[in-house]
């Protein structure tokens, strides 16, 4: 008899909230990505000296949305960049964000007031805080 074992990296929570708040609030108008990206800024205010893109990059590449059944993530470098840089750009077309800098090495970016309610507003306070423990307390 064989055994298979199956290793499954386990899902980060901010795509888990992503998800959920998108179920209960489906006429959100964003994406999955575009919520994680929300969530990131929302945890990790521009001014905490982190790398935003890098760091923006590194959760996705995590989280399940972004890979391919079966073979984990297969994007490029820069296809990730690219995909961040349109999520901030839509997220700014929305008034959720300010972006002060975008390019494909810098991304310096905040959420406006409007983003910071949408969070308020759409995900809950319990998920939130389990948002802010996987990035780090970043008052």
């Amino acid at each position: 008899m064989v055994h298979i074992q199956w290793v499954v990296s386990p899902m980060p929570i901010v795509e888990l909230v992503a998800k959920r708040t998108l179920e209960s609030n489906p006429d959100i108008g964003l994406s999955i990505v575009d919520l994680i990206v929300l969530l990131w800024l929302f945890t990790n205010p521009y001014d905490s000296n982190r790398r935003q893109l890098s760091s923006m990059k590194a959760v996705l590449r995590m989280c399940e949305a972004m890979q391919t059944p079966g073979k984990g993530f297969e994007m490029s470098d820069e296809e990730l960049t690219q995909i961040v840089l349109g999520s901030l750009q839509n997220l700014r077309q929305h008034g959720l964000v300010y972006v002060l800098s975008a390019g494909v090495h810098f991304v310096k970016a905040t959420l406006t007031e409007a983003g910071v309610d949408l969070v308020h507003k759409s995900v809950k306070r319990s998920a939130l805080r389990r948002v802010t423990a996987e990035f780090g307390d970043n008052p």
